[in-house]
């Protein structure tokens, strides 16, 4: 697709030179004959003809190649951006995440469009008009020389610097996109919060302190590079003018040749001011695209080895052994814990908020990987296998159900892959949400809105319990099935996760501040600054007089109340 800015830049001079071949044959002192002029007409006719078929050659193959290309781009950075870490998705906002896998896209079709049209063409035929010159005066191509070498460094350093503005305003938007999409994600906290107009001046305040700020130091600053581009071309142009008129006195060049630079040296000036302005233009874009790129180059910081093998459950024994674990601020959560889970049991964990049950569960679950020790499973150390393969062999409840826009079947039925309509019906059923759904207009095809806003908490409760039956996985997680719910609606979902609880085949782990829900657990670990405090059946711990015995003591249906930390 190349080869049209390069017929492209010769075109121009042939039209020039065949002006030029014109003009000497007009001036001559004998009217020329149409056999005189058929050269002049010949190139001027045929260089029209193949460039335009160029183009259009240029065009068709851009067609047909582009679109794949499109689409393979946002195929592999979606590919990357879900491969990444855990602490990735919690340290990064989504709107930017979208937001700069949008600008990739349009980032590569600016960067084709301006390297195709607006950056090969110029270049293409500055060069080739520069070496026209040689045809007439070797005086004149000196001239435009030394003039490009000075003209293209002051410039080319004016257009870096654009550069780097650009991309400096360019972060900053993705910053306030970042904002907006999670004030959208998060519109109903601004209802109830009346937080509107104070999000709203948040917003504000960002985009004039800094994106604003941004992109005027970036527009004044390629207001003067145009000015310092003006004095040039100008100087250029006069100086040429009277060095021609010089040339003509002397009688060292024709009158051709002296249409011939002057309209290849307007040439040149459309030519260095498309390619200057372009390049700034070009870069901005770049800095976009960069921006846009940056999220491809971040690291994927896999915690999986290469090669890993793909891990089979059978009986669902877990084992974490000499577990030691910090976050990435330091903040130390378990030193050296042992803990054994037996095949079938079904384990409960307590204890106040950041005592490290959740972590427990996403250091099972490969979110994040130990400092030192092992998690073992069956007898598998799971740091030798795949995350997928041993998180399709997992079920999670969490406290906070996150739906997919689409049909509340498909909500379902994303427990298990290719699962039935009768597979997704019954799963309902045990769920306690079958009636439900069949009550709505367009039953299990209803959408339920982003994140499934249109349903209620325990709805969507009942269909991340319906997804963890069809699932039907060896081990069960719940992770604050039913915190967020209120006493009438938990005592509903309670009867359905019984019914999960209850099949002796299944390892489960329970994480729960309502005590209630776990007194009929096999055991319960009563977990305190990352270490295990007590270990033992409800009736045990009560017997014990222990930290499980004051939490049970001071709960009030089912809460524990926030003096306990204090009492503890």
């Amino acid at each position: 697709m190349i080869q049209a800015p390069i017929i492209s830049s010769f075109y121009k001079v042939a039209n020039a030179f065949s002006l030029k071949l014109l003009v000497d044959a007009f001036n001559k002192n004998q009217v020329p004959q149409y056999l005189d002029l058929l050269l002049p007409i010949s190139l001027f006719i045929g260089a029209i003809l193949f460039m335009e078929m160029a183009w259009r050659v240029s065009h068709f193959a851009w067609m047909k190649s582009q679109p794949f290309v499109r689409i393979d781009i946002t195929s592999k950075a979606y590919e990357h951006i879900s491969n990444s870490s855990y602490q990735f998705f919690q340290n990064t906002h989504s709107g930017s995440i979208v937001s700069k896998i949008k600008g990739l896209v349009a980032g590569y079709n600016n960067f084709w469009f301006s390297a195709h049209h607006r950056l090969a063409n110029p270049i293409l035929e500055i060069l080739v008009t520069i070496s026209a010159l040689v045809l007439i005066n070797l005086k004149l191509f000196f001239f435009m020389v030394i003039w490009c070498a000075v003209f293209f460094p002051v410039m080319l350093k004016m257009s870096f610097k654009v550069s780097k503005l650009a991309k400096e305003t360019t972060d900053s938007q993705h910053k306030s996109i970042g904002l907006i999409a999670d004030n959208v994600t998060n519109i109903f906290s601004l209802f109830s919060f009346a937080s509107r107009s104070r999000e709203l001046k948040k917003i504000n305040n960002f985009l004039q302190s800094d994106t604003a700020k941004k992109e005027y130091a970036w527009i004044k600053y390629e207001l003067k590079m145009a000015f310092v581009g003006i004095f040039f071309y100008t100087s250029m142009l006069i100086s040429l003018l009277f060095f021609l008129i010089h040339l003509r006195r002397i009688d060292a060049v024709t009158i051709g040749d002296f249409v011939f630079v002057m309209t290849l040296s307007v040439f040149l000036i459309d030519n260095t001011w498309a390619l200057v302005s372009e390049i700034g233009d070009f870069l901005g874009k770049m800095g976009d695209f960069k921006s846009s790129f940056s999220i491809l180059q971040n690291k994927i910081d896999s915690i999986e080895k290469p090669n890993a093998k793909d891990l089979k459950i059978q009986k669902g024994e877990v084992i974490f052994q000499n577990i030691s674990f910090a976050y990435e601020d330091g903040e130390k959560i378990f030193d050296n814990l042992n803990l054994h889970i037996k095949a079938g049991e079904k384990v409960g964990l307590v204890g106040h908020s950041g005592t490290g049950k959740s972590t427990l569960v996403s250091l099972l679950l490969k979110n994040f990987k130990p400092d030192s020790g092992a998690i073992i499973i069956d007898n598998q150390n799971i740091d030798e296998f795949s995350s997928d393969s041993l998180r399709l062999q997992i079920a999670l409840i969490p406290q906070d159900t996150l739906l997919f826009h689409r049909s509340i079947g498909e909500n379902i039925g994303y427990g298990k892959e290719n699962s039935t309509q009768a597979e997704i019906e019954e799963a309902a059923k045990m769920a306690n949400i079958h009636e439900f759904i069949t009550s709505l207009p367009n039953g299990y095809k209803t959408y339920v809105g982003e994140r499934g806003i249109k349903l209620s908490g325990g709805q969507r409760q009942r269909v991340a319990i319906a997804r963890a039956m069809l699932k039907n996985a060896p081990i069960l997680i719940l992770d604050e099935a039913t915190s967020s719910l209120d006493s009438q609606t938990e005592r509903h979902i309670q009867t359905s996760l019984n019914l999960l609880i209850a099949d002796t085949s299944k390892t489960v782990i329970a994480i729960a501040h309502r005590l209630s829900i776990l007194k009929n657990l096999d055991r319960i670990i009563v977990l305190d600054k990352g270490k295990i405090a007590e270990d033992g059946s409800h009736e045990e711990l009560l017997k014990a007089n222990g930290y499980y015995q004051k939490m049970w003591n001071m709960q009030a249906g089912g809460f524990l109340k926030e003096s306990l930390r204090e009492n503890a």
